[in-house]
């Protein structure tokens, strides 16, 4: 009984350990193929900004497009494509129960710096201790907007993070960060994008730049 218990589990393990093998490689696969994908939707995201693009692998995983020279009103502009994780099954739970899948991160200085810093972040996501942290830093208090946390130095910045927020529209469920500074990247823009054929890289465009343009507003 001992040697067929000690065949049972030998058996098991084998088992499990090849079906590990063939998770990893397969998710090693998938997670190539959505990255392609989701850096050819990101290369139309940024198409009509003009400019000089590169592009970056970062991995498998992730990769970063830049532009020289872009349209007003921006200066310089960066997408970053981040991959949910497919190849460990244990980090892809994980990642499922805390909202994580494939998501751009659009950084970008533009010609008129931003009169107020305000950050909105969407709780339990995976930014939002960055924002957080941040907000801590800057002495910001956090409130409420439904879903998302805004945190900024006054009232003004703080009806300029509704005026934002509301410029997403349909698309604000696939918010996970909108930053705004002063220096650095004056606008920070994270988006949930699952699916990019669900998602027409004309709205990206579009919303990134009527954020740009309303920041760079005077207060009104």
């Amino acid at each position: 009984m001992p040697e067929l218990g000690d065949s049972l589990g030998l058996a098991v393990a084998l088992g499990l350990g090849l079906l590990l093998v063939a998770w990893y490689w397969a998710g090693n696969e998938l997670m190539r193929r959505r990255a392609h994908r989701l850096a050819l939707w990101s290369k139309r995201v940024i198409d009509p900004l003009g400019g000089k693009q590169s592009i970056r692998w970062l991995g498998g995983q992730a990769f970063r497009l830049e532009v020289e020279e872009p349209k007003a009103p921006f200066r310089t502009l960066m997408l970053t494509g981040l991959i949910e994780s497919w190849d460990v099954p244990m980090v892809w739970a994980w990642n499922r129960l805390h909202g994580r899948r494939d998501m751009v991160l659009l950084q970008a200085t533009l010609l008129s710096q931003p009169l107020f810093g305000l950050e909105v972040y969407r709780p339990g996501t995976v930014l939002a201790g960055d924002s957080r942290h941040f907000a801590h830093q800057e002495g910001w208090v956090e409130e409420a907007l439904d879903d998302l946390t805004v945190a900024a130095p006054g009232e003004p910045p703080r009806r300029l993070a509704a005026e934002l927020v509301k410029v997403l529209d349909a698309e604000r469920p696939r918010l996970i960060r909108l930053a705004v500074r002063r220096q650095g990247s004056h606008l920070t823009l994270a988006l949930s994008v699952p699916d990019p054929a669900l998602f027409d890289p004309s709205d990206v465009n579009r919303l990134a730049q009527r954020m740009a343009e309303r920041i760079s507003q005077p207060a009104g």
